[in-house]
C-alpha cells in the first residue's frame, strides 16, 4: 500500500448553541431561618461546559461516477460532546453567609455541569491534532493485514493432509505423552502421598504442547480429510468453476464490545461538577459522593476482496486436465501438494516462529503468488472503533434537595478507516512488483486503474 489516506481532506464543527449570555443557574438566600421565602442573590451565565457539541474531520478520494465502481483510501472521525443536561434545586443544611437579610440558607436553581476532566480531555482541545493526519483516535490496523488476506482468498486447500502425514511420525510420542498423563491421574485417584509428579510444570507444558499442538492440529486434519473425501466431487466442482473467474469475498476479522471501569478514574467527593464545587452548593448532601469514568470499546473489521486465480489442471480446456490433472486436484482440495507452505508447516517447532514472526505468512503469500496464481483486483480492510466515555458522579443530596441522585454525562470517539492492498497484500506497492507478478497481473487482466 503506497498510502493511507486520501487526497481530499473535510473538517467542521457544530458549536456549542447556548451563548455566554445565555442564564446557566440563579442563587438565592432564605430571608429567615427555615421561613423558605428566598430572596435572588446573583445569576449565573454561561454554557453548560461543552467548547462544541460534535467535531469531524474526513480524509477520502473523489471517485468516478455514478455508478461508483471504485474505491480507496478513507477515514473519518468524529469527536462528539454528549447532550446530557441535567437541572437540580439544591438547598444548602446550614447557614452559609451573612447579608442585609441575615444569616440564612442558599438554594441553587439551576444546570449542572460535567467536569472539565476526563480521560482524552487534551485530544478532545486539541482538535488541529486529534482530528489531523496524526489522530492518536485512530487504531493502528497492521496486525490485521495478514488475516486480511488470508481469510478472503479464495482458499484452493481444504485440508493439511501434507502436515498430517507429515506428523504421523509423532503419533507413537503423543500417544506416550497422552498415557502418562491418565497414569499419573491413576496413580493419584489411587491414594500417591504425593502429587507434585503430575502437578510439576514441566509435566503440565508437556501434556499443554501435547494437546493443543499435537492431537488438536493432528484431528481438525484428519477431520478435514474425511470431510474431502465425503465432498470431493461437489468442491473440485467448485474450484473448476471459480478458476479464473473474478471471486468476491467478504470476511469479519474483529466484532468485540469491551466494557469496563478507566483505571485510575474514580474516587470519592465531587469530580469538578459545577455548583458542587463551590461555595453555593458544597453542603448539599449527606454522606460521601462517589464518582467513576467506565468506557465500552466497540471495535468491527471486515475485509472485502475480489479475486481470481487460475491452475492449469482445473482447467477443462486446458492439456493439463487429463492424465495427471485428477490427481493433481485430488492433491491441491486434500492439501497434500509439495508446496513451499506444506513443507514449512511440516517442520517441527514452525509454529512456534509463527507466534513471533510473519515467516509462515509471508511463505504461504509465495504461495498464493507462484503456484496457484493468486491476485487480487481489490482488497479493501475496513476497521470501525467507537469508544464511549461515561462519567457518573453520585452525589447523597439531602431530602430538601430532592435526595441521593447520580448525575451522568457521556462523550463519543467514532473513527472509522478503509485501507487498500496492492493485488499481492498490504505489505507490497505496485512500484516494487517483480517482473513475474507482473506476468500475473497481465495474465489475470489486472491493471493499476483497476
Amino acid at each position: 500500500m503506497e498510502r493511507e489516506l486520501g487526497t481530499r481532506f473535510r473538517s467542521r464543527i457544530t458549536p456549542q448553541p447556548n451563548g455566554s449570555g445565555s442564564v446557566f443557574g440563579k442563587r438565592f438566600i432564605e430571608t429567615f431561618r427555615n421561613s423558605n421565602v428566598w430572596v435572588l442573590l446573583d445569576t449565573i451565565h454561561g454554557t453548560d461546559g461543552r467548547p462544541y457539541i460534535t467535531a469531524e474531520s474526513c480524509w477520502d478520494d473523489i471517485h468516478p461516477g455514478p455508478p461508483y465502481r471504485s474505491g480507496g483510501p478513507f477515514r473519518k472521525i468524529k469527536l462528539e460532546y454528549a447532550n446530557e443536561a441535567y437541572n437540580a434545586t439544591l438547598i444548602s443544611t446550614h447557614d452559609q453567609v451573612f447579608t442585609p437579610f441575615g444569616n440564612g440558607r442558599h438554594k441553587w436553581v439551576g444546570g449542572v455541569s460535567p467536569p472539565s476532566n476526563w480521560p482524552y480531555q487534551s485530544e478532545f482541545i486539541d482538535l488541529k491534532y486529534s482530528l489531523g493526519m496524526d489522530s492518536p483516535f485512530v487504531a493502528d490496523t497492521s496486525s490485521l493485514d495478514q488475516p486480511a488476506w488470508n481469510n478472503t482468498k479464495p482458499r484452493i486447500e481444504q485440508g493439511g493432509l501434507f502436515v498430517a502425514l507429515a506428523e504421523v511420525r509423532d503419533v507413537p510420542r503423543m500417544l506416550k505423552t497422552t498415557s502418562k498423563g491418565f497414569h499419573d491421574i491413576w496413580k493419584t485417584i489411587g491414594g500417591s502421598s504425593s502429587t507434585s509428579a503430575l502437578m510439576s510444570p514441566k509435566k503440565a507444558a508437556d501434556h499443554f504442547l501435547n494437546h493443543n499442538f499435537g492431537w488438536v492440529p493432528f484431528l481438525k486434519d484428519l477431520g478435514s480429510f474425511i470431510d474431502n473425501i465425503n465432498h470431493s466431487r461437489e468442491r473440485i466442482g467448485r474450484l473448476k468453476n471459480e478458476n479464473g473467474q473474478w471471486i468476491r469475498r467478504r470476511s469479519v476479522l474483529v466484532d468485540s464490545t469491551e466494557s469496563g471501569l478507566v483505571p485510575g478514574w474514580s474516587g470519592s467527593g465531587i469530580w469538578g461538577i459545577y455548583p458542587f464545587n463551590t461555595a453555593i452548593a458544597n453542603d448539599t448532601w449527606i454522606g460521601t459522593p462517589t464518582w467513576k469514568f467506565f468506557a465500552t470499546y466497540e471495535t468491527h473489521a471486515t475485509a472485502v476482496g475480489k479475486f481470481r486465480y487460475y491452475l492449469p489442471y482445473f482447467d477443462i480446456n486446458s492439456p493439463e486436465w487429463d492424465g495427471l490433472g485428477a490427481i493433481r486436484r485430488q492433491l491441491a482440495l486434500h492439501g497434500a501438494r509439495i508446496s513451499p507452505s506444506n513443507v514449512y508447516k511440516a517442520v517441527p517447532w514452525t509454529w512456534l516462529a509463527d507466534w513471533i514472526t510473519p515467516l509462515g505468512h509471508d511463505i504461504q503469500m509465495i504461495q498464493d503468488e507462484w503456484l496457484d496464481n493468486v491476485a487480487a483486483q481489490y482488497l479493501y480492510l475496513s476497521h470501525h472503533q467507537v469508544t464511549r466515555l461515561r462519567f457518573e458522579q453520585y452525589i447523597p443530596l439531602n431530602s430538601d434537595s430532592g435526595g441521593a441522585r447520580t448525575f451522568t454525562w457521556s462523550r463519543l470517539i467514532d473513527v472509522k478507516q478503509r485501507r487498500q492492498a496492492s493485488p499481492f497484500g498490504f505489505n507490497l506497492s505496485w512500484s516494487n512488483f517483480s517482473p513475474k507478478q507482473w506476468a500475473i497481473l497481465a495474465a489475470l487482466g489486472i491493471s493499476r486503474k483497476g
